[in-house]
């Protein structure tokens, strides 16, 4: 018996030694049937793929996304499946544009709903991952209509006159609130599982200063950082007619979030449908060198485990000298100063990259909005509450929010937070990015090769023993198109080094 078997092993791997896998006229959809069959899924993925790269037709190709598709579902481990279903979405996007005839829609179409319905179980993330459009059963969402009379009723909505614009949406919940000293008596906040309030944790340099005198501190900060500039915003995000934002020096958008462009001059065309909205708005994405230099004299460099996320960027970024680290921090918005005048908020989105974040409040109030679902919970739920000097909120990924601020000016230092309980998801966004392009993120391949280390430097830091290795290096992974692409950008390429006009 044992040399009957060892008979049919052999004959086994003549059988495979013998198939020509590059041979243009070989017989590969049937042999990868064949080899299907006898659970052989290495050699039927390679003939499939041989079937689609010498007779690239609907059937050839839906047939190869089929079988990533089927190997996806199979895996265990995430990077791998998240690899595997993009290029199962791949192989069967290329076949439906080859589509001929009827029996050709019909595969395509009836394969293609299989995988869509497997992302949509399995969380994988799409080709792009836009903001999301208001839903009015959650939070910020206007009722539908082509204008924004809806926030200029009076109907009860501004929160007891606390807003200066109403907010069409039920109060939600109270956001809890947790003094630092007593975190560690409630688990699911100190895992950083739900959204809360933390008080007790920030008080630091800046807000002593800036709470006395937002103006004076910002005005301070255009002189330190004269060629920083913002995303500034002329018009209110909460709007309906809201526009793109003006690339604008620092200084120059702090004297311009202080203007009334109703009755005084401003260097901005004021975008209005029939009356436009009170409250200007700016962004400054914040370089790993202007983090350290807030770190010598605004914030401490020694800060609670919730408002620390950089260990890991050190290990394999260069951080915070090397050009990718600056890129990566500007492309993927790690770190903002976000400030505006009263009235001036956010639409309702939720966070491309899946990451959480944490919001220190440094001089003015916010009032957050926010709606997902708890951890220990199936439905959603939404939260509200207002955020003062020295107080962090903290959301995880997922969470929607929308802003509104309270006060001129309400000024805000965020971070992103990579912990134990999302560094996988971070991993795979990052991972997808450099491979697919699923943010349009514009990585350069510089950042991208330095991504490759930091996968085994999040899963060592947060991952315990699970294996990393899954992430095959993005250059074995990406079309030879994307590489190319990539490999011409350099990583002192941004939307802020001047090859865009900037409002001086």
């Amino acid at each position: 018996m044992r040399g009957a078997a060892a008979m049919r092993g052999l004959l086994l791997v003549a059988a495979t030694l013998a198939y020509d896998f590059n041979d243009p006229d070989a017989p590969h959809t049937s042999m990868a049937i064949r080899f299907d069959g006898e659970g052989r899924r290495a050699d039927s993925r390679r003939a499939f793929e041989a079937a689609a790269r010498f007779t690239p037709t609907t059937s050839t190709l839906v047939n190869l996304g089929v079988c990533y598709m089927r190997m996806a579902s199979a895996s265990a481990h995430r990077a791998r499946k998240v690899e595997l279903y993009g290029l199962s979405r791949d192989a069967m996007r290329r076949g439906g544009e080859l589509v001929q005839d009827d029996e050709d829609s019909r595969l395509y179409t009836e394969n293609w709903g299989h995988l869509m319905t497997n992302f949509e179980i399995e969380h994988v993330p799409f080709d792009r991952e836009e903001v999301l459009e208001a839903d009015p059963q959650m939070c910020g969402a206007p009722p539908p209509a082509n204008d924004d009379s809806w926030l200029q009723r009076n109907d009860g909505s501004d929160r007891d006159g606390l807003l200066l614009h109403r907010v069409p949406v039920e109060p939600g919940i109270d956001l809890p609130r947790i003094h630092v000293d007593e975190l560690a008596d409630y688990e699911h906040f100190l895992e950083r599982r739900d959204p809360f309030i933390l008080l007790g944790a920030a008080d630091w340099p800046i807000v002593e200063k800036a709470s006395k005198d937002g103006w004076s501190w910002l005005e301070d900060l255009g002189r330190r950082w004269p060629r920083a500039v913002t995303d500034f915003y002329p018009h209110n995000m909460l709007s309906h007619s809201r526009q793109s934002p003006y690339l604008t020096r620092l200084a120059t958008a702090v004297e311009e979030l202080k203007v009334d462009p109703r009755t005084q001059e401003s260097k901005f065309r004021y975008e209005t449908k029939g009356g436009a909205l009170a409250g200007r708005y700016m962004h400054l994405q914040l370089t790993p060198q202007q983090w350290l230099e807030l770190e010598k004299s605004d914030i401490p460099v020694e800060r609670h485990e919730h408002l620390e996320n950089d260990a890991w960027l050190r290990s394999c970024l260069g951080y915070p000298h090397e050009a990718v680290a600056t890129e990566y921090h500007l492309k993927t918005h790690w770190k903002i100063l976000l400030v505006g005048a009263k009235g001036a908020g956010m639409f309702n989105h939720s966070d491309s990259l899946q990451t959480s974040s944490w919001h220190l409040t440094v001089s003015g109030r916010k009032w957050w909005y926010v709606c997902g679902t708890l951890s220990n919970e199936s439905s959603s739920k939404c939260f509200e509450g207002v955020v003062a000097p020295g107080e962090v909120l903290y959301y995880g990924r997922g969470w929607s929010h929308e802003t509104q601020n309270v006060d001129s000016p309400t000024i805000t230092l965020t971070d992103t937070a990579v912990h134990s309980r999302n560094y996988a998801a971070v991993a795979d966004k990052l991972y997808g990015e450099c491979t697919r392009e699923v943010l349009d993120f514009k990585f350069s391949g510089a950042l991208c090769d330095a991504l490759d280390t930091c996968y085994g430097a999040l899963y060592e830091l947060y991952g315990g023993d699970e294996p990393y290795s899954i992430y095959r290096p993005w250059r074995d992974v990406a079309s030879d198109e994307l590489i190319e692409k990539r490999d011409g950008i350099s990583p002192l390429e941004n939307n802020y080094d001047g090859r865009n006009y900037i409002t001086e």
